[in-house]
């Protein structure tokens, strides 16, 4: 593995191993489950690692749209996905990444569908899982849900 790879992967690893893992709180909202390839399709937050923004859009013609962010870093992607059993698979046709990185593109990275969340396997850090992408209308929803119960 390179410096940037290890720099990397070590960073990613080390914020959200210093966090105190939350306890699984009930499902407050009648958010549909993701059952079925249609209703796979929707436009994903990334939560749960710090400092760090991706936005992921599923569309319904089988195309995505994909960003990372972290620090100075942007790495972005566009192409194909599909179900494959329990996992959505991103195969992307352009990727953009900064030349001084190359180690950072991706040719294919898996999704493990968790109810209405879609959990990555990061491809840079050997499949390692970290965050989750959740719904649009799920995040906002859940902010809606918080606000009330203040």
């Amino acid at each position: 593995m390179n410096r940037w790879a290890r720099w990397l992967a070590a960073l990613v690893l080390a914020v959200p191993a210093a966090m105190p893992t939350q306890a699984a709180e009930p499902e407050k909202s009648q958010a549909p489950t993701v059952t079925d390839t249609a209703s796979l399709a929707g436009h994903y937050y990334l939560e749960g690692i710090m400092e760090t923004g991706s936005e992921l859009l599923l569309r319904d013609d089988g195309r995505f749209q994909w960003y990372f962010t972290y620090g100075a870093l942007d790495l972005a992607a566009e192409g194909r996905w599909q179900r494959e059993g329990a996992t959505v698979v991103l195969r992307p046709d352009v990727f953009k990444a900064p030349p001084q990185y190359p180690e950072t593109e991706f040719k294919r990275m898996q999704l493990r569908i968790d109810g209405k969340h879609l959990v990555p396997a990061w491809p840079w850090e050997d499949g390692a899982e970290r965050g989750r992408y959740m719904l649009e209308w799920c995040v906002s929803n859940e902010s809606v849900e918080r606000e009330h119960v203040q």
